[in-house]
């Protein structure tokens, strides 16, 4: 994949979503192209985006982030890395196909550990389409 990976992220605090993108700025070949501060905007914002990959809180209002995985069709479905301060949904994480589950507070290793993940299950999933 040439072109960098277009990513939505997501999460209610307002802090935990500045230093999300900042951290994003240090992953060399991703771009954020949208942030969501609840479920709803994060689902209007990956329909309207398409991202490679959304970041979601787990813990949001208006929808979860296992909600809003739940909610997105399969075609075009942006691989998904949750981050979250609780390690009891990882199970449930995994049962709506996340490439990853990164616990709060955010590492920059855990988070590029992520991105590779996920960039891994996409070129994996082009080369299945081919």
């Amino acid at each position: 994949m040439n072109r960098p990976l277009r990513v939505v992220i997501a999460d209610d605090e307002p802090l935990a979503l500045e230093r999300l993108a900042l951290a994003f700025r240090d992953i060399e070949g991703a771009e954020v192209v949208g942030a969501a501060a609840n479920g709803l905007q994060a689902l209007e914002m990956i329909a309207a985006l398409r991202p490679d990959l959304a970041v979601l809180d787990i813990q949001m209002p208006g929808r979860t982030g296992l909600g809003v995985a739940a909610a997105l069709p399969p075609e075009g479905r942006p691989e998904i890395v949750f981050l979250t301060a609780f390690d009891s949904h990882a199970v449930d994480a995994f049962d709506v196909e996340a490439a990853d589950y990164v616990l709060k507070p955010l590492r920059l290793d855990r988070l590029r550990q992520a991105v590779v993940r996920a960039r891994r299950r996409l070129q994996g999933a082009h080369r299945d389409a081919a």
